[in-house]
C-alpha cells in the first residue's frame, strides 16, 4: 500500500519498472547455485521417499478414498488454515507464518518462471516478459508483506517455545529451525536493501521494507555494496536450500505429513477402526505391539505431530498427575520409528523390539479415559487416543490386565454386564411403572435402551424411572428389552477387549433385529456412541437419540407438557450443567440439555442457570470413561478432580448431568466440598416440572 501511494504521488518512471533477476550474480555463481539446488531438491525428495517407506510399514493404504474430497479438505483445512483457527494468538501466528512461507515460495516460483521463460524465448536483456509494471509493483508489495508475516509468526513461536510456562516441546533443533527462518526473513530484506543501493533503483519505495533497509545501510561504502550483496545472497540462498534439504528430518516435515493427514481423513471422534477376527487368527497378533501393527495413517500421524502440547494441556489424566502425556506417547512412537524404522526396512531389526515396556508403560495406557479431548484439540488430526487403544488391545491379548478392571471385563463376558448380576434382574428398577417388553407390546415405536448402570446401580436407576415417567406422560409408545438386553460392550472395546465387544454386539444386534427396532432412545452417552458408531460394523443400523434430545423433541412438539415447578417437591436453587464427553464433544449435543433445564427453571428463574468454565464441546472429563470407572482409585486420586473444582466454583446448588457415569463421579467428587450440592440427571430435574408424576414415583419407591 505504501508503494502504491508512492507511485500515485510521484508517477511511474519513464523506464520500465522492473528489476534484473540474478543481478550481480556471475555465471560461475549461477552454475554453483543450480548444482546446489539440484542437490537440495534431491536430498529432500530422497528423504520424503524414505519417510513414505516408513509409513508403508503399517497396514492399510494412504491413498485417498475420494481424491476430490481430499483436495477440497486440503484446500479448506490447509490452504485456508481452518484446521488451526480458534486458538487465539497461536492461530494468528500460525496463519501469518504459513501465509508468509506460501507467498514467498510462490514468489520464488514466479521469478523462476520469468527467468527461464525469458531465456527460452531469447528475449533481449532488460526486456522482461511479465515481471514489470503494475505486476511488478504488486509482486514487490506482496512479497515484502509476506516476509513481515513470516517474521511475525516465527518470532511469536520462538518466544512461546522457550517460555517456561508452556507445555510445548523443546528440542535444540527447534531453536535452529526458528532461528534459521528468522535469519532468512531478515537477510532477505537486507539483500533487497543492498540491491536497491547497488542498482540505484528508481521508485525504490515499491519494495517498502527493502527501502527501509536500504536507508539503514546507506552509510556503506558504495564500492563495497556489490561485494556485500553477493556474500549475503549466498548466505540467503544456502540457508533456503539447506532448509529444503532438511525438511524430511526436522519438525518441518509436518508441512507434508500434517497436510497429508488432514487431507486423507476427517477427524471422526468416537469412532474406532474395527478389528477383523479372521485377520487376528491368521496373523496371531492382536493390537499394536510393534510399529508394523499400527496403521499407515497412524505412522503418518507420528511425523505430523509438532509436539505443540495441546493434547497434553487437554488431557484429564495428565492434569490428575497420572503417568500419561498424550504428546509423549506420540513422540515416543516417532522416536522409535526413527530408530527402528530403517532397520525394519533393511531386515535388521531385533526380534524383541516392541512399543511397550521401557518405551510406553502399561500404567500410561490404562490412565486414558478415552474422552477424545486429545483427538479433538489437535489441528492436524493426530489421535493419541487411538494409538493408546491399539496398544491396550495388545496388552489385553497378552493377558496383562489385572485387578478390578480385569474382573469387570470377566463379569461383562460371563453375565453381560460389568456388575456381574443376573440378566433376570435387569427390570427390577421399573417396579410399579408398568414398563413393557417387546413381547408385551409388539407394536412399540421407540425402544428405550436402559443400559447396565440404570439396570443395576441403585442411584442410576432413578434416571431410568424419571425417563420412563416422562415418556409415559407424553404418551410415547415404547418398550424395553429387559432380560434380553446386554451391555453394549462400549467399555470393553475402549479397554481393548475387542472379542468381548463383538460377542456382546452380535447378541444385541440379533435381539434388535428380531424385534425390528429402528429407533432407540438411551440416557447413556457411551451406549449412544456405541450404538451409533460401533454397531454399524456389526450390522446394526439404527436411529439413536440421547434422552435429552428426545425429550426436547417431545417438549417442542407440545406432547410433553411441563407445569410450574413446586419448590417444596423439587428445589433446585442455582443450577449448572456438566457436559458428558461422549455427548458434547463426540456427538455435538449441547443445546437440548440446556433447553430442557431452562424450561424446567421457568422464565422467571432462567438467570439461576450458570455455565461452568469449560462447557459444551470444550467440557472436561469426569474420569469414568475408557474403563476408568472400574479402577480402584481413591476419590482424591481420581481423574477429573479439576473438573469437580470447576463445578463447585459456580456456587451452584444443583449440578445437572446427562450420563450415569458422570452422575456417579460428580456425586463422589463433590461430596468432599464444604457445602452440600445435589447432583441430578436432566430427566430427574425435568420430572420436577410434573409434580404428579414425581409424587407418584415417591410413593412407589
Amino acid at each position: 500500500m505504501i508503494a502504491l501511494v508512492f507511485l500515485w504521488q510521484e508517477g511511474l518512471p519513464s523506464q520500465v519498472l522492473t528489476r534484473e533477476i540474478f543481478g550481480n550474480i556471475g555465471f560461475t555463481s549461477k552454475v554453483i547455485f543450480y548444482c546446489l539446488t539440484a542437490v537440495s531438491l534431491g536430498l529432500c525428495i530422497h528423504g520424503l521417499r524414505q519417510r513414505a517407506r516408513l509409513w508403508s510399514l503399517g497396514s492399510g493404504s494412504l491413498k485417498p478414498k475420494d481424491l476430490s474430497v481430499a483436495l477440497v479438505r486440503f484446500g479448506k483445512r490447509v490452504l485456508l488454515q481452518r484446521a488451526v483457527r480458534g486458538r487465539g494468538p497461536a492461530s494468528l501466528a500460525h496463519m501469518a507464518m504459513f501465509t508468509g512461507i506460501v507467498l514467498l515460495a510462490l514468489g520464488s516460483l514466479l521469478v523462476a518462471v520469468e527467468h527461464y521463460t525469458h531465456d527460452a524465448l531469447d528475449l533481449p536483456p532488460g526486456q522482461p516478459l511479465f515481471h514489470k509494471g503494475l505486476y511488478y509493483v504488486l509482486f514487490e508489495v506482496v512479497t515484502d508483506t509476506a516476509g513481515l508475516l513470516l517474521l511475525a509468526g516465527t518470532g511469536w513461536f520462538a518466544l512461546r517455545r522457550f517460555r517456561a510456562d508452556t507445555s510445548i516441546g523443546r528440542a535444540p533443533m527447534d531453536g535452529i529451525i526458528l532461528g534459521a527462518l528468522l535469519l532468512m526473513g531478515l537477510s532477505g530484506y537486507a539483500l533487497e536493501g543492498l540491491r536497491i543501493l547497488r542498482e540505484e533503483t528508481p521508485s525504490s519505495g515499491v519494495s517498502y521494507v527493502g527501502y527501509v533497509f536500504s536507508r539503514l545501510l546507506s552509510g556503506m561504502d558504495s564500492s563495497s555494496v556489490g561485494n556485500w550483496h553477493l556474500a549475503l545472497w549466498w548466505v540467503h540462498s544456502f540457508g533456503a536450500l539447506a532448509g529444503i534439504a532438511a525438511l524430511p528430518h526436522t519438525r518441518l516435515l509436518h508441512l507434508v505429513a500434517g497436510s497429508l493427514r488432514v487431507a486423507l481423513q476427517e477427524k471422526q471422534l468416537g469412532f474406532l477402526e474395527p478389528v477383523r477376527m479372521e485377520e487376528v487368527e491368521a496373523s496371531g497378533r492382536f493390537g499394536a505391539g510393534r510399529l508394523q501393527d499400527l496403521a499407515s495413517l497412524q505412522l503418518l500421524e507420528l511425523d505430523a505431530c509438532v509436539s505443540c502440547g495441546r493434547c497434553e494441556d487437554a488431557c484429564p489424566a495428565f492434569a490428575a498427575s497420572k503417568p500419561l502425556s498424550p504428546r509423549d506417547v506420540v513422540q515416543a512412537g516417532r522416536g522409535q520409528l526413527n530408530r527402528l524404522g530403517p532397520l525394519i526396512l533393511a531386515g535388521d531389526a531385533p526380534d524383541d523390539f516392541n512399543l511397550h515396556g521401557d518405551l510406553i508403560q502399561p500404567a500410561t495406557l490404562w490412565a486414558c479415559t478415552t474422552c477424545n479431548a486429545c483427538s479433538e484439540v489437535c489441528p492436524l488430526g493426530v489421535s493419541p487416543m487411538h494409538l493408546i487403544i491399539d496398544m491396550r488391545r495388545h496388552l489385553i491379548g497378552e493377558g496383562e490386565l489385572r485387578g478390578a478392571p480385569a474382573q469387570a471385563l470377566q463379569r461383562t463376558q460371563r453375565q453381560g454386564n460389568p456388575w456381574g448380576l443376573p440378566s433376570q434382574d435387569r427390570l427390577l428398577w421399573s417396579d410399579g411403572l408398568g414398563v413393557q417388553t417387546p413381547e408385551e407390546n409388539p407394536d412399540f415405536e421407540v425402544l428405550y435402551w436402559v443400559g447396565c448402570a440404570a439396570a443395576y446401580d441403585p442411584r442410576a436407576q432413578a434416571i431410568a424411572r424419571a425417563t420412563v415417567q416422562l415418556m409415559q406422560h407424553a404418551g410415547v409408545n415404547f418398550a424395553v428389552l429387559g432380560s434380553e438386553e446386554r451391555c453394549t460392550g462400549e467399555t470393553a472395546r475402549r479397554m481393548g477387549d475387542e472379542f468381548v465387544f463383538q460377542e456382546l454386539a452380535q447378541h444385541n444386534v440379533g435381539v434388535l433385529d428380531q424385534h425390528r427396532v429402528r429407533k432407540i432412545v438411551t440416557h447413556c452417552p457411551h451406549c449412544l456412541n456405541s450404538l451409533l458408531q460401533d454397531y454399524p460394523d456389526q450390522g446394526g443400523l439404527y436411529e439413536v437419540l440421547h434422552h435429552t434430545a428426545f425429550l426436547e423433541q417431545l417438549v417442542q412438539a407440545g406432547v410433553l407438557q411441563l407445569d410450574k415447578r413446586d419448590p417444596e417437591i423439587a428445589p433446585l436453587g442455582k443450577l449448572t450443567y456438566h457436559d458428558p464427553c461422549y455427548l458434547a464433544r463426540v456427538q455435538g449435543e449441547v443445546s437440548a440439555p440446556r433447553a430442557l433445564l431452562k424450561k424446567a427453571l421457568g422464565e422467571t428463574n432462567a438467570s439461576e442457570f450458570v455455565e461452568v468454565k469449560n462447557n459444551g464441546c470444550q467440557t472436561k472429563c469426569c474420569g469414568a470413561g475408557g474403563g476408568r470407572m472400574w479402577f480402584d482409585d481413591q476419590p482424591e486420586q481420581r481423574i477429573g478432580a479439576d473438573r469437580m473444582g470447576e463445578l463447585l466454583a459456580t456456587d451452584a446448588d444443583t449440578i445437572a448431568v446427562g450420563c450415569p457415569f458422570c452422575l456417579r463421579m460428580v456425586t463422589d467428587g463433590t461430596a468432599a466440598g464444604e457445602r452440600s450440592v445435589q447432583v441430578l440427571d436432566v430427566a430427574e430435574i425435568l420430572l420436577g416440572s410434573i409434580p404428579s408424576a414425581q409424587a407418584q414415583d415417591k410413593n412407589t419407591t
